[in-house]
């Protein structure tokens, strides 16, 4: 086994993170380069004293660096970088180690297209993709959708749909598994931190799915960023496989671009097969995967 272990490092040089977190993460969020880059600054002053850069040592050479994320329960690799991508099985043991020596139970790793050391830090590794992070390109006019229409939700429907969507929210993220009542917790907060101002919060629109002038689902759209991006889409119960959903996602694509965004982006939970297949159907490519593991 080489000779590696893992040294935390208190006051990193955070250029290259940087530049790796604005190529891998945000440049296709944002389009401009400066703005991805603002955005990779903003993620490290969220993670705050949450996230630590750990350099990968092979005696007194750094041959590797890692920005972890630790959230007590949690620990997650958000990027890696390994001179020699061979090293990978060992050092996910090291970090899996560090990680089960802190108590956290779960361990995630955030894996990007084309990045061969991150993937061979899962691969074989009893990892399982929890999310995918999926974006599709609104350069081209998207199909008309014949079918559904979308209004806006007004007060009654939103309160009604929040107080369902939280809890919804936080069943998915238990099924990619994450503790229960932590995935509630951060369902709660997350919610409440996207929507201050409920459905008046600027940038968020909430939409009902109409098909001959009768609700069958709901859309919930944020454009913020030049990529919009899809929080939840839902058909009712009572008109699932009739096409609806595919119906709202390319009604709210084409809101979406007539209303300036240049894409459009979303993420599907890695048991949600149905959802994943109708996304690569529409034409989604993904941007980012979420691996997970039990510890």
């Amino acid at each position: 086994m080489p000779d590696l272990h893992l040294h935390h490092v208190t006051d990193p040089d955070t250029t290259a993170l940087l530049a790796r977190l604005q190529r891998r993460r945000y440049a296709h969020e944002h389009g401009d380069p400066e703005a991805a880059l603002g955005a990779a600054r903003a993620l490290l002053e969220r993670l705050g004293e949450h996230g630590q850069v750990l350099h990968v040592l092979r005696g007194a050479d750094v041959v590797g660096e890692l920005l972890v994320r630790d959230h007590g329960a949690e620990q997650g690799v958000v990027d890696v970088v390994l001179d020699d991508p061979a090293d990978a099985p060992v050092v996910c043991r090291l970090v899996e180690q560090r990680a089960r020596a802190a108590g956290a139970g779960r361990l995630t790793v955030t894996v990007s297209p084309g990045d061969p050391v991150a993937a061979a830090l899962v691969a074989g590794g009893g990892f399982s993709v929890a999310a995918t992070q999926m974006r599709l390109d609104l350069a081209a006019e998207p199909p008309p959708e014949p079918v559904v229409s979308l209004v806006p939700m007004d007060e009654a429907g939103f309160a009604a749909w929040e107080a369902e969507e939280v809890e919804s929210y936080a069943a998915e993220r238990a099924r990619s598994g994450e503790d229960p009542e932590r995935a509630l917790q951060v369902s709660r907060e997350q919610h409440a931190e996207l929507l201050p101002e409920g459905l008046a919060t600027p940038h968020h629109h909430f939409f009902v799915g109409l098909v001959d002038g009768a609700p069958v689902g709901t859309l919930w759209l944020c454009t913020e960023k030049p990529t919009a991006f899809v929080f939840d889409v839902v058909v009712d119960e009572a008109h699932r496989r009739r096409g609806y959903g595919a119906g709202l996602m390319r009604a709210g694509a084409r809101w979406a671009r007539d209303h300036g965004a240049l894409a459009i982006g979303l993420n599907v939970f890695g048991h949600n097969h149905g959802a994943r297949a109708l996304y690569d159907r529409l034409g989604y490519v993904v941007t980012e995967d979420f691996w997970g593991k039990p510890l």
